[in-house]
């Protein structure tokens, strides 16, 4: 599977949102312009799936008035510092997009993908632990264990939609 202007690559964060993407192999555009050009709709998006992510674990947390109170003030906070780490994801698929699109990614190009990937893997384990003890602490260790599974889910199927639009390397 070949990318190349007349196919719309499909980017994606990591909350399940697609963004079509033109990638060119003869004039491939660096992540910050691509995302500098589509800013406006990547911001409509990620408003739109963080309202509907957000009624998910609404509907899902089952949390009393008083439990309500403390749980989201700290579930928002983790979601702004969660779409940093969805904007980052989108930066890495572009360059992977412009780097498959060459034909072929090169070992030094995989090896620093590999890594920026790790990393943000890393990023998004000790970001989910820091909430994680929030909530224990200020809520209950039981909703947090219950906001635990409701965001593994949640992020398990929108890795699973952003990993079938991504061809792999060559």
């Amino acid at each position: 599977m070949r990318l190349h202007s007349a196919l719309a690559f499909c980017a994606a964060l990591s909350t399940g949102f697609v963004l079509p993407l033109a990638a060119h192999a003869e004039d491939t555009p660096s992540s910050s312009q691509v995302m500098e050009q589509h800013k406006q709709a990547i911001n409509n998006r990620i408003a739109d799936i963080d309202y509907k992510r957000k009624r998910i674990v609404e509907a899902n947390m089952k949390l009393t008035p008083q439990e309500t109170e403390k749980f989201w003030p700290i579930y928002n906070s983790y979601r702004t510092e969660a779409d940093k780490l969805s904007k980052q994801t989108l930066a890495i698929i572009i360059d992977y997009a412009n780097s498959y699109n060459t034909g072929s990614v090169s070992n030094d190009e995989a090896a620093k993908l590999q890594k920026q990937v790790l990393e943000l893997q890393d990023d998004r384990q000790d970001l989910k632990e820091k909430y994680l003890k929030r909530i224990a602490k200020e809520v209950s260790p039981q909703r947090a264990l219950r906001f635990l599974q409701i965001e593994d889910q949640l992020d398990a199927m929108a890795l699973l939609e952003v990993s079938r639009e991504i061809p792999l390397a060559e």
